[in-house]
């Protein structure tokens, strides 16, 4: 039995745009948030938030190997900052699929969502969770002037 939150991330039905986020979006605003809140941070409206999928696609803003794990985790493996193109910046996990060393990620490259085991161990194997990895099929960088 796999485990995901389904107030964090939504995996659509087999054949549409793939796994999202769910963040909210003040009505009044338009300030967007991750994960969802009742009260917009930016203009303290009560009640204006409005949930909205967000987060299939962002680019690596910063990233650090992690030498050292928690129980339950396996080191080494990356972490980051991503920065969604809805507005937040949130902190991932990278994606088992990218090999963990240096010069693998690149601040700046586009990335895109995927869901898969928090960790493979025994603890976290079926608590499923959202990670980014590199989205090959993406142009460009963007840049974080």
């Amino acid at each position: 039995m796999h485990l995901l939150d389904p107030n964090i991330v939504r995996v659509p039905e087999e054949g549409s745009a793939g796994p999202c986020l769910l963040g909210a979006r003040c009505r009044g605003c338009g300030n967007v948030v991750f994960p969802r809140m009742p009260v917009c941070p930016a203009c303290l409206r009560d009640d204006a938030m409005e949930e909205v999928e967000i987060g299939r696609s962002a680019v690596l803003y910063s990233h650090t190997i992690a030498r050292f794990a928690p129980a339950g985790f396996k080191a080494p493996y990356f972490q980051g900052f991503v920065d969604l193109p809805e507005g937040p910046r949130i902190f991932t996990l990278i994606g088992s699929g990218c090999r963990v060393e240096p010069g693998v990620l690149h601040d700046g490259m586009a990335m895109r969502l995927v869901v898969e085991p928090l960790a493979d161990t025994p603890e976290n194997g079926s608590v499923l969770t959202y990670k980014y990895v590199p989205d090959a099929g993406a142009e460009g960088q963007v840049s974080h002037a």
